[in-house]
């Protein structure tokens, strides 16, 4: 039976938008964050996602053929960001028989992934490979590792929208040393805010208190 997972509040900065189409989750597929909220779909089951940019984080999880034997294989996570202008979408990736092929294909990258409408049509999307935390068990804590690929890569959310810092300001270095950094001063403020550390974010927001 399909089922619904409903999401609550963000890690992030998030506004609560309005909910509006559904992303369907292809068959071997686990959907594990949205929007920086963690949660469980499995293949069927359906998620609400919000009307303009989207980011989620899934896996592939199958129990493949392996000789004369079968063979359980798990991917690792994936982050996808992607569009929903109000239609109904379907997340999938290629079906896989033999675990070798599996392992192949995710090894080298070379994984087929698609986003779809319910007419068939793809739409656009862009995906990485989702680093882990530090430690034995690096994905234990997905919501962490997102967070901490957000923040590396400069991304934030602002109402429906991802954004990337870091192609809204621009460093340049001359070939005297002198840098000059282009952008709106607000977006300066926050690339450099999502690369300090949380000492140094601690001490920012002290040295904003005293300017006031």
């Amino acid at each position: 039976m399909m089922k619904k997972i409903l999401l609550g509040s963000s890690l992030f900065l998030f506004c609560s938008p309005a909910l509006s189409a559904q992303l369907e989750v292809g068959p071997d597929l686990q959907a594990k964050v949205l929007n920086g909220k963690e949660l469980e779909a499995d293949s069927g089951d359906t998620v609400e996602l919000v009307d303009g940019d989207n980011q989620i984080i899934v896996r592939y999880k199958s129990i493949l053929d392996d000789g004369s034997k079968t063979k359980f294989f798990e991917s690792k996570p994936y982050v996808f960001e992607f569009k929903s202008l109000g239609q109904d979408l379907t997340i999938s990736v290629e079906r896989f028989r033999k675990y070798k092929q599996a392992e192949k294909a995710f090894d080298n990258g070379k994984t087929r992934w698609t986003i779809e409408k319910p007419s068939g049509v793809s739409i656009p999307f862009r995906f990485d490979e989702l680093p882990g935390n530090p430690g034995f068990l690096p994905y234990a804590d997905l919501p962490k590792a997102v967070a901490a690929y957000n923040k590396k890569n400069g991304i934030y959310f602002e109402g429906q929208e991802i954004k990337d810092i870091n192609q809204e300001v621009i460093v340049a270095v001359s070939d005297t040393g002198e840098v000059e950094i282009t952008g709106d001063p607000i977006t300066q403020l926050k690339l450099w805010y999502t690369k300090a550390t949380k000492e140094e974010r601690k001490t920012f927001r002290k040295w904003m208190i005293d300017q006031e």
